[in-house]
C-alpha cells in the first residue's frame, strides 16, 4: 500500500504534511499517480484561507506524474505512462461532457469535482479514462505542468469571449491566470493586448508573455478609454477575483464587447455591476477550467510547436515535503513569486 506524504488543510490559514495511505488497486475509473511535479495555485490559497473546506482535506490539483496503477474501466492508460491530469474530474459520457463541457461534468457533481491531493507523493484521479493525457517524451514536466489548470483557464478566458483576429484585449491583473490569458490572447490572434498590473515583476512578465502595454490599475480605465477613442476594448478579462477589477473590466469594454471573468472570488462574495449606460448591449461570460484528454492534448500541441512557453512562471522551487513553507511564501507574495515547483 503506497503511503503518500501529502499537504493537507489543518484549519483556516494553516496546512501541514501528513501520511495518507492509498490502495494498491484503485477503484473503478480511478488511476493512482506518482507525482513528479506539482505546484500551489491561487485557488489553493482561497481554499485554505477563506473557504469553508474542512480540516483534513488533501491539497493540490495541478500535477504531472507517472501512472502506478489503474482501476476497472481505465483502458487508455497503464502503469508507467507519464501523464497530465486535469484539475477537475470528468466522465466523458454525460450530456455536458458530450457537449464539450467536461469541467461541469454531471457524473462528478460539478463544481464539486476538483482534484485533491496533488501536493503529495501520490494522488488518485477519478474519471481517469476521460481526464488524463499522455505527455510526449519531447516535453518536460515543467513545460506542460500548467495545461492542468491555469493555461487552460487563461486561454479559455479568451476563447469564451469569442476573440476575433485583431481584437483589442484588456486583461486586469497579471497573476498566473492573468499571464496565461495574456499568452492566450497573443496566441489566438489579438491585435493589441493591454495588461493592467502594478507589481514590477509581474509587469515585466506580462510584457514577456505578449502584452503591448501595461497600465497601472489606478487610472487604467481612463487610459483605456483614451487609447481606444472612448470606444472601449473588444474583450476585457477579469483575472483577479475582486469587485474593483470586475467593475473596471465592465467599464472598459465597448458596446457589443465581452467581459470574461475567470478570477476566483474567494469566499463567494456578491458582485455588483452597472446596469445603466456603461453596460448596455455588452456580454458577460464566466469560465470553469476546461479539462479532458482532448483539451490537454491540444494545449500540449501548442507548447510542442513553440507557440507558448509558460516555464518562466516557475519562479521558485522546493520539495513537496516543504509545501507548507510554499503556502507562506505564496501568501506573502515575497521574492516575485508566481508559481512554485514542488518536486518529490
Amino acid at each position: 500500500m503506497p503511503i503518500s506524504n501529502t499537504c493537507v488543510k489543518t484549519g483556516q490559514h494553516s496546512v501541514a504534511m501528513t501520511q495518507i495511505p492509498y490502495p494498491d488497486q484503485p477503484g473503478p475509473g480511478q488511476a493512482l499517480i506518482r507525482t513528479t511535479l506539482s505546484t500551489i495555485c491561487g485557488s489553493d490559497m482561497h481554499l485554505v484561507d477563506e473557504m469553508p473546506i474542512p480540516a483534513g482535506v488533501p491539497m493540490g490539483h495541478e500535477a504531472i506524474g507517472v501512472v502506478e496503477a489503474v482501476g476497472a474501466g481505465v483502458t487508455n492508460f497503464k502503469a508507467g505512462d507519464r501523464v497530465a491530469s486535469g484539475c477537475l474530474a470528468c466522465c466523458g459520457m454525460c450530456k455536458r461532457c458530450q457537449e464539450g463541457d467536461h469541467s461541469v461534468c454531471e457524473t462528478f457533481n460539478a463544481p464539486g469535482n476538483l482534484l485533491f491531493g496533488a501536493q503529495g507523493e501520490y494522488f488518485l484521479v477519478n474519471g481517469a479514462q476521460a481526464g488524463l493525457a499522455k505527455v510526449p517524451d519531447s516535453l518536460s514536466d515543467e513545460q506542460v505542468l500548467f495545461v492542468t489548470d491555469i493555461m487552460s483557464t487563461g486561454f479559455a478566458a479568451i476563447e469564451r469571449a469569442g476573440i476575433r483576429t485583431g481584437d483589442t484585449v484588456a486583461i486586469f491583473a497579471q497573476g498566473p491566470v492573468g499571464l496565461c490569458a495574456t499568452a492566450g490572447a497573443r496566441a489566438l490572434g489579438a491585435g493589441r493586448i493591454i495588461a493592467v498590473e502594478s507589481i514590477p515583476e509581474r509587469v515585466a512578465m506580462s510584457k514577456r508573455f505578449g502584452a503591448d502595454i501595461v497600465l497601472d490599475p489606478a487610472d487604467a480605465v481612463a487610459k483605456i478609454q483614451q487609447m481606444t477613442g472612448n470606444r472601449g476594448v473588444d474583450i476585457a478579462v477579469e483575472a483577479l477575483g475582486h469587485q474593483a477589477t470586475f467593475a473596471n473590466a465592465c467599464a472598459s469594454v465597448r458596446i457589443g464587447g465581452t467581459v470574461s471573468s475567470v478570477g476566483v472570488y474567494g469566499a463567494f462574495p456578491e458582485l455588483t455591476m452597472a446596469t445603466g449606460g456603461t453596460f448596455i448591449h455588452r456580454k458577460l461570460v464566466t469560465t470553469l477550467c476546461p479539462v479532458g484528454t482532448n483539451r490537454l492534448e491540444r494545449l500540449m500541441a501548442l507548447i510542442a510547436g513553440g507557440t507558448v512557453d509558460l516555464t518562466p512562471l516557475l519562479t521558485h522551487s522546493m520539495k513537496i515535503s516543504d509545501t507548507p513553507a510554499g503556502y507562506d511564501l505564496f501568501r506573502k507574495r515575497e521574492g516575485g513569486v508566481l508559481k512554485i515547483a514542488l518536486r518529490p
